[in-house]
């Protein structure tokens, strides 16, 4: 019976999906004759109400990027994008998420790499308001460590932290958009974005420099304090290093970004 059950919703979702490798029209026998509506208008009703709900989906993930494309650009991301990335996934938090790199490579949005970039800030967006709520590092904590014991320390960011480069100005475009005002043109503009879900529970963003960028990276990678100033080195003069080091360290503490610190 169970195998039964699991062929008969292989062929509804393949009839959802316009799936040819599986026939999905051999659901049509499965379905009771029930009031006055025929069986094939009773599939297209569930058929289309299975596209509307992916698109409210992606409605509700990225309302910018909707804007921005206006309704006819926007309808025909949405047709290709279910017809070319199908849900697999039981929960529909997750649909979206290959959207950054359909736009990257399906036309006519390939032509634009703003758009891109415009759906992955909103993502980012998203994965920041939605990550895990952890343990959120002090000053105190950090001053409590012994300062022979800073060179081989280690951090742990927040799980909400994420890092967004750009060469465009879309991030400007997009709070024009959420401000209800005409975006601005589009400019070449190489800017990094840290974004980060407070302790209020509200998502936050700002531009960061490159010694940020670097040490950022450096400390996801699992380097301990002292392989970082080495590797800042490449930026900054040597007398600044430590000085620029522990500043940064310090907001990101005071941001409540930092996780944990770990030492030997």
């Amino acid at each position: 019976m169970s195998g039964a059950l699991a062929e008969r919703q292989q062929q509804l979702m393949a009839f959802l999906k316009g799936d040819e490798s599986v026939s999905g029209s051999d659901i049509r026998h499965h379905v009771v004759e029930q009031g006055a509506i025929d069986i094939s208008t009773r599939l297209g009703i569930y058929k289309n109400a299975y596209k509307v709900r992916l698109v409210e989906t992606i409605d509700t993930d990225h309302p910018a990027l909707g804007i921005y494309l206006g309704d006819d650009l926007y309808d025909q991301m949405n047709t290709d994008y279910i017809n070319q990335y199908p849900s697999q996934n039981f929960s529909l938090r997750h649909f979206a998420d290959l959207l950054p790199k359909f736009l990257l490579q399906q036309s006519p949005f390939k032509e634009y790499p703003q758009i891109a970039a415009l759906a992955c800030f909103e993502r980012l967006l998203l994965t920041a308001f939605d990550a895990a709520d952890t343990h959120r590092t002090t000053r105190e904590e950090l001053q409590s460590i012994p300062q022979s014991a800073w060179p081989t320390m280690t951090i742990r960011f927040h799980p909400s932290v994420q890092l967004f480069q750009c060469r465009w100005n879309v991030v400007d475009i997009w709070k024009a958009i959420k401000a209800e005002k005409s975006p601005p043109e589009l400019i070449e503009s190489e800017v990094a974005w840290l974004l980060w879900r407070n302790s209020e529970q509200l998502t936050e963003f700002r531009v960061i420099d490159s010694v940020a960028v670097a040490m950022l990276t450096f400390f996801q990678q699992g380097k301990d304090f002292s392989e970082i100033c080495d590797g800042l080195l490449d930026i900054l003069p040597e007398h600044e290093v430590s000085e620029c080091a522990v500043q940064t360290l310090l907001r990101w503490i005071d941001n409540g970004i930092v996780q944990g610190i770990k030492y030997s």
